[in-house]
């Protein structure tokens, strides 16, 4: 097992930094949530506010009026345009912190196989080494026998 000391010590410090890479890929899907969310939210303030427009202008507005809700509509449509690009740059973020995470996995991964056959090499050598002594020790044992 000596031989697979720097192998586990590999393997640890590559499991470590998947286990971060899994949780920053964790944390960029809860901001994705969120900035999600809150699209969601505008559009349907947006929905609702234009609803009331339009119900208050079947009823007539003013001209004052109808400026405060064109320009109310329009902060809300620059609210929408941002939070879309946080979405968006928010989206690309997760992506790569997935593909980090799926790397690092597949590093992981590689690394077990690896060992785990080592393990298992050696496990088949030490049966070997094993049956070779005990066949040695039967071989003097008959040889003694004979004399």
């Amino acid at each position: 097992m000596n031989r697979n000391k720097p192998l586990l010590t590999v393997a640890k410090i590559a499991t470590d930094r998947e286990r971060n890479a899994a949780r920053e890929m964790s944390h960029s899907q809860t901001e994705l949530d969120i900035h999600m969310a809150r699209l969601n939210e505008l559009n349907d303030y947006r929905q609702q506010y234009l609803q009331q427009f339009q119900a208050a202008s079947k009823k007539g507005l003013g001209v004052v009026q109808l400026q405060e809700y064109q320009i109310f509509l329009g902060r809300l449509d620059e609210a929408i345009d941002q939070q879309q690009k946080l979405l968006e740059a928010s989206r690309i973020s997760h992506e790569e912190r997935q593909q980090l995470w799926l790397s690092l996995r597949g590093k992981v991964k590689a690394l077990d196989k690896v060992i785990h056959q080592r393990q298992q090499q050696q496990l088949a050598d030490q049966r070997r080494r094993e049956q070779n002594e005990s066949d040695d020790q039967s071989c003097s044992l008959a040889h003694w026998r004979m004399l």
